[in-house]
C-alpha cells in the first residue's frame, strides 16, 4: 500500500471532499482493503472528528 494507516487515510479523505459522509469514507476505505474499517471508525470521537473535517470541506 502507500505506508498509511487506516485513520490517516480516512482524514485525507474527508479533508479533500472526495467523500461526503463517515458513510462514504467507511465505504472507500473498504474498496482500498483497508485494514479493520469498522473498527477503526466506531469511536464517536474520530465520527466526530471526521464530520468536522467533512462539513469544513463542504463549508469551503
Amino acid at each position: 500500500m502507500d505506508g498509511q494507516t487506516t485513520l490517516e487515510r480516512a482524514f485525507i479523505l474527508a479533508e479533500t471532499g472526495s467523500c461526503r459522509t463517515v458513510s462514504d469514507i467507511r465505504t472507500q476505505l473498504k474498496k482500498e482493503q483497508r485494514d479493520s474499517v469498522d473498527a477503526h471508525l466506531a469511536g464517536s470521537v474520530i465520527q466526530r472528528q471526521l464530520k468536522e473535517r467533512l462539513t469544513a470541506k463542504l463549508a469551503g
